[in-house]
């Protein structure tokens, strides 16, 4: 073993043996956030983890007999691993551990990374694996394994967690407040359908098991494959993120000793499957398996989700395309949706041009061979008959109005009226031989499946001349495809998964400076693995108050607006809940504006109802937008369940130099108080600022102390109205 403490900036990692022992040793050490762990027994476990940068002394582990007696009983395990049903958690030999270059592929931003990867061979099955652990000075470490078949036959991963353990275990009741059941909260995306994303808020977490499977849908849902755990007995939040678009499971195990005072809390998170098989190796295959992101804090929710965003802007999600970062987008889907032509496309692009757009986008409904039925056509990738002179026209009318272009595809679909699946009925995704999610879905197992749809979007981009590819996927498969392979019936999300991550790395190299969009029948997807591949992502296909709101406020605990689609416009129904004018633009102003459905005609376009709208627009081009991008998110009502009456929701967000922001208030419920004092959180109190209140155009300037401690005071006494605050240093 050899021992490197060396630090670079705020990362450092250390390699050696506990003093007077030959117990293998390594220690992670990312800005505040230490985590210890050695290999004993056969075991790779956690020592302890710490959100203060302090390392413990080994005379602390020593004194309470930690390694003989303590660490056994343990649930521990750094990870966990099941081959063909036989648990692996124990039997590992120590082969070695070392600091490689980052073969992660997560962008570094000029941050300091740096990589270890400890290797373990199991005694008893011909496997290895290979942890690996990234960190970059932030709170937050990436973990994932690699897996080696080193057999001279197949085998089959039957569970798998890449980061697992034991995260607190202390005295808690004299800690614990006196109205909590327990000293452990969790929160996480409660509900799973579509329409109901960003269900975010803490639930208590007695002594037992809890499990969370995010409905099961085939994908990693309209919930996330996420969760904080919030320590109320030392303040301490933990937050782990699963880097995967398939089935997932959460597992957190809370025990109670009402002896001796303590608790522990437990957690393990990796995908999921039904079937006999995750995935199956083949003889000396190496898979790897989703990344974990997980941090520790000793800070408040603010704060933890500053680090957040900050992860997800600089580490996970590309860097946006210079020059077209955050441009409005309009969507053809309003009034012309499912009877397209191209005067009607082109009338569409004349009113998005009219109210300050700057990209359009052609949805569902230009393709196929049957015009109106835009679910049976996915798959045949060219203009419909009711367009006879094909996009080009449409596309080339965009750019002379000065608009970029961008075009929706179901690229993961087959739908039943078309040639494609005429003529390969056999590429279609099946489970137990039968079709599954309306049998409308690519089975991503077949590599011809998998090169021709990398080719189609690659044609698309170029022959369309798109500065946008949108991508949609509308089918929930539950289970997923299964096959039987090698002996074994192997559950094929795990390789469908793979099959898309790669063939969206390879289009996109192929095609640079075109923006890349996430849709998945709204948030269908929202995990941060499909969101490296994708500079801006559809939140929620639900646009009416409070709801969509309340979407956009849960969400944007894990996401930074700027990369969150919001929507203003008429596609859905039951405009009777849309709140006001003002109301709805807002929601759009704190996110990614799109508008879909502005007016049927430009000589309809109402010129109050215009005016207003190129209001909104130009306040986004000028105040808002040039904040956003390292804005700090302050969610000022916390988190808002959607199906829970809530009377605010109040947003603020904050230039990085505190030298602006903006606040969104909205009255969510005639319940509660009419009247809200918001206490500006990203304000610099030693200087003055100028408040300028958007619905009456009224402004004051005010010193930023007293804006903290005395706060700005709105009233709003009608529900589903609201008020924008635009503060700017004077």
């Amino acid at each position: 073993m050899t021992t490197d403490p060396s630090h670079t900036r705020h990362g450092a990692l250390t390699f050696d043996t506990i003093p007077e022992t030959d117990i293998p040793h390594v220690r992670y050490t990312s800005g505040l956030f230490i985590y210890d762990e050695v290999f004993l027994n056969g075991r790779l476990i956690s020592r302890y983890w710490s959100a203060t940068g302090g390392i413990r002394p080994d005379m602390h582990f020593r004194w309470g007999k930690w390694y003989t007696d303590v660490a056994p009983s343990l649930p521990a395990d750094a990870f966990a691993l099941s081959l063909e049903g036989q648990d692996l958690r124990h039997g590992w030999r120590w082969v070695g551990a070392e600091e490689t270059p980052d073969p992660s592929g997560f962008r570094d931003d000029g941050r300091p990374v740096r990589h270890a990867v400890i290797r373990l061979a199991h005694e008893q099955c011909p496997v290895d694996v290979g942890v690996h652990t990234r960190i970059d000075g932030s709170p937050f470490v990436i973990r994932w394994l690699d897996i080696t078949n080193r057999s001279d036959r197949p085998t089959a991963i039957s569970a798998v967690s890449p980061w697992s353990g034991l995260v607190w275990m202390h005295r808690a009741a004299e800690h614990t407040p006196s109205d909590a059941s327990g000293p452990f909260e969790v929160a996480y995306t409660h509900h799973f359908r579509w329409g109901e994303e960003g269900d975010l808020w803490w639930e208590p977490l007695p002594a037992g098991t809890k499990t969370i499977d995010g409905g099961r849908q085939g994908r990693s849902g309209w919930g996330r494959p996420a969760f904080l755990a919030r320590n109320r007995a030392n303040g301490e939040t933990v937050w782990v993120e699963l880097g995967w678009s398939g089935n997932w499971r959460i597992v957190l195990a809370c025990g109670k000793d009402d002896r001796k005072g303590e608790a522990s809390l437990t957690f393990s998170i990796g995908p999921d499957a039904s079937d006999q098989a995750l995935r199956v190796l083949d003889p000396g295959e190496t898979v790897s398996t989703p990344a974990v992101h997980l941090a520790l804090f000793h800070a408040d929710l603010d704060a933890c989700v500053h680090a957040a965003h900050d992860h997800v802007r600089h580490v996970v999600m590309p860097a946006q395309v210079s020059g077209r970062h955050q441009r409005i987008e309009a969507n053809h889907r309003g009034y012309i949706c499912d009877r397209e032509t191209e005067e009607g496309i082109k009338r569409e692009i004349d009113i998005a041009a009219a109210i300050g757009a700057e990209l359009f986008v052609v949805d569902a409904g230009w393709y196929g061979p049957e015009p109106n039925t835009w679910w049976n056509n996915v798959g045949d990738w060219h203009a419909g008959r009711w367009l006879p002179n094909g996009l080009e026209p449409v596309v080339a009318y965009a750019h002379e109005r000065g608009l970029l272009f961008g075009l929706w595809a179901e690229i993961e679909a087959i739908g039943q009226a078309t040639r494609l699946r005429q003529e390969h009925p056999d590429w279609v995704l099946t489970r137990d031989g039968q079709p599954v999610g309306s049998g409308r879905v690519l089975d991503l197992t077949k590599p011809d499946v998998v090169a021709w749809m990398e080719s189609e979007i690659v044609r698309l981009i170029r022959q369309y001349n798109l500065d946008l590819f949108r991508l949609d996927y509308n089918t929930a498969v539950g289970e997923g495809g299964n096959r039987v392979y090698q002996g074994f019936v192997e559950n094929t999300l795990w390789r469908h998964c793979e099959a898309l991550y790669r063939l969206f790395d390879h289009a996109r190299a192929q095609c640079p400076g075109i923006i890349f969009e996430n849709c998945a029948g709204g948030g269908g997807r929202l995990d941060w693995e499909v969101l490296r591949r994708f500079q801006i992502t559809e939140i929620s296909d639900w646009m009416r108050a409070p709801r969509g709101l309340k979407i956009l406020n849960g969400v944007t605990f894990a996401l930074p607006p700027e990369v969150c689609l919001r929507t203003f416009g008429t596609e859905t129904g039951e405009h009777v809940l849309e709140g006001d004018l003002d109301f709805q633009l807002r929601v759009v102003l704190l996110s990614h504006p799109i508008f879909r459905g502005i007016s049927p005609t430009i000589d309809e376009l109402n010129p109050v109802y215009r005016a207003r709208i190129v209001h909104a627009v130009e306040l986004y081009k000028r105040f808002i937008r040039p904040l956003l991008p390292d804005c700090q998110v302050f969610h000022h009502t916390g988190m808002l369940p959607l199906f829970e009456q809530t009377p605010w929701c109040v947003l603020e967000y904050a230039a990085a130099d505190r030298s602006r922001a903006v606040i969104g208030l909205f009255r969510t419920a005639d319940i509660g108080n009419d009247m809200y004092v918001v206490r500006p959180a990203g304000l610099d109190r030693s200087r003055e600022y100028r408040v300028t209140f958007d619905t009456t155009g009224e402004t004051t300037v005010c010193p930023g102390f007293a804006l903290a401690r005395h706060g700005i005071r709105v009233r709003l006494s009608t529900m589903l109205t609201s008020e924008l605050l635009l503060i700017e240093v004077e």
